[in-house]
C-alpha cells in the first residue's frame, strides 16, 4: 500500500513540474518555423497574417522601410526570389508590401524600400540581395541580431534567402 501511494504521489508531481514548464516555458523547445523550407508559391507569405503580426513564430525575419529599425515593416518566413514579383497560383505576380498601419512607408513595396532589417531566429541568417535571384552584392542578418542600417542594399533590396547556421 506504501509504495502504491508513493508512486500516485511521484506521478502527480512529475504532471505538476511538467505543467509547470510548460506554462512558463522553462525547459521547452522554442516553436520556430524553419524559413529554409520549400515552397511552391509565395502564397504563405502574401495571404499569411504573420506577416503584418506583431509577433510570429513563423515569420521571424522583418524589414523596415527607414533605419534603426523604424518605419513600416513586413515580416517574411520563408526565401523570396523577387519581392517586386511574388509568385500566386493563377494570378499574376505581385510585390510585397510593407504592412499598413505600422508607420512611415507603410502600403509602400517592400521590394528596393528596405533600410533596416532584424532577424529573431535562432538557427538561420538571412541574406538581402541587391538583385532578384539572390544575386548582386548583399547583406548578411545573423540570427538573432539585426542591421540598422542595410549598407550594401539600403533601398536596392530585390531578394531574400535564408541558410542555416547549426
Amino acid at each position: 500500500m506504501q509504495t502504491t501511494s508513493r508512486g500516485r504521489l511521484r506521478t502527480a508531481l512529475v504532471a505538476a513540474v511538467m505543467g509547470a514548464s510548460a506554462l512558463t516555458g522553462a525547459g521547452t523547445a522554442h516553436a520556430e518555423g524553419d524559413p529554409t523550407a520549400w515552397i511552391s508559391s509565395d502564397e504563405d507569405t502574401i495571404m499569411s497574417m504573420e506577416k503584418c503580426a506583431a509577433h510570429s513564430d513563423q515569420f521571424r525575419f522583418r524589414l523596415y522601410y527607414s533605419p534603426n529599425y523604424s518605419g513600416a515593416w513586413v515580416n517574411i518566413g520563408h526565401n523570396i526570389y523577387d519581392m517586386l514579383a511574388l509568385k500566386m497560383p493563377y494570378t499574376p505576380a505581385r510585390p510585397l508590401y510593407f504592412c499598413s498601419n505600422t508607420g512611415s512607408g507603410s502600403g509602400q513595396v517592400a521590394g528596393n524600400n528596405a533600410a533596416s532589417a532584424y532577424n529573431w531566429y535562432d538557427g538561420y541568417v538571412g541574406t538581402v540581395y541587391y538583385s532578384a535571384g539572390y544575386k548582386g552584392i548583399s547583406d548578411t542578418v545573423g540570427a538573432r541580431s539585426g542591421m540598422s542600417t542595410l549598407w550594401n542594399t539600403r533601398n536596392d533590396n530585390r531578394s531574400i534567402q535564408f541558410s542555416s547556421t547549426w
